[in-house]
């Protein structure tokens, strides 16, 4: 990993435990609003690592060759994120309203399922790389939960600026369809320009839905192990698909070593 790149990385750490210490200390658990301190240093340190992390990504091609090889990291990220996100329609179907939206979701996280599951199997193959099966139509449909999850947000949870979970889940779910989207054209439209976005989308999903994501999925596993499990594991197990995203575009963007067997 570059020396600029390790330095995102540190700036994301460091970003993912101030999230923590502040859902722990200084967040209202019940209604999301913020007890100390401005609300708009929340967004200026996130959108300060986002944006680092998106230049630091445009600044160096991502050479599409080692994705298409061995790739062990990335490979059971991608199958832990497939097991997570078809864990969470499960879960939805069974215990969440039997809304039209919720069945669209469902459906969608499936698809996404299946996409990641097939990346991850061309990721750890040990008899030499080969082109995700499925093809640029489900590698579109895998990546159409993000903007489905963007859409509801708007229509379903109305939200403020000063609730900054809510506002910055629109930014995750943006940055996991970026992340998908630029691996579906690596892989089916390879281009010469698409090295930097999907570079700068990696980065910025390890920033957003890892990093951002992590503290927020440890306060529902123990929420849930506090007795509220039902309640919270639909939310959950999306919460920990995200975090399996982000780490794979973390995996994808490192030097990981890369070879056919």
């Amino acid at each position: 990993m570059e020396p600029l790149e390790l330095i995102i990385v540190l700036l994301c750490v460091l970003l993912g435990l101030g999230r923590g210490a502040d859902l722990a200390f200084a967040t209202d658990a019940a209604t999301g609003l913020c007890t100390a301190g401005a609300v708009w240093w929340r967004y200026l340190a996130l959108g300060a690592v986002v944006l680092a992390a998106v230049l630091a990504g445009r600044s160096r091609p991502l050479p599409p060759e080692p994705l298409r090889s061995r790739r062990p990291a990335a490979g059971v990220l991608a199958f832990a994120g497939a097991v997570c996100m078809l864990a969470a329609g499960a879960a939805q179907f069974v215990l969440a309203a039997g809304t039209v939206s919720t069945f669209v979701r469902i459906l969608l996280e499936v698809a996404c399922a299946v996409w990641l599951s097939n990346l991850g199997r061309s990721w750890l193959r040990g008899d030499g790389w080969k082109t995700p099966a499925g093809g640029l139509p489900l590698a579109i449909a895998g990546s159409a939960l993000f903007y489905w999850n963007v859409l509801m947000r708007f229509m379903e949870n109305s939200s403020s600026w000063h609730r900054v979970q809510p506002t910055a889940a629109v930014w995750q779910e943006m940055a996991a369809l970026l992340l998908l989207a630029a691996l579906a054209r690596t892989l089916y439209l390879p281009r010469p320009e698409n090295g930097r976005s999907l570079h700068a989308a990696a980065l910025a999903a390890f920033c957003l839905c890892l990093c951002w994501e992590l503290p927020r999925v440890l306060l529902l596993l123990a929420a849930g192990f506090g007795g509220g499990m039902a309640a919270v594991l639909p939310e959950l197990l999306s919460g920990l698909a995200l975090c399996c995203i982000g780490g794979m575009g973390l995996a994808c963007a490192g030097k990981e070593k890369a070879g056919n067997n």
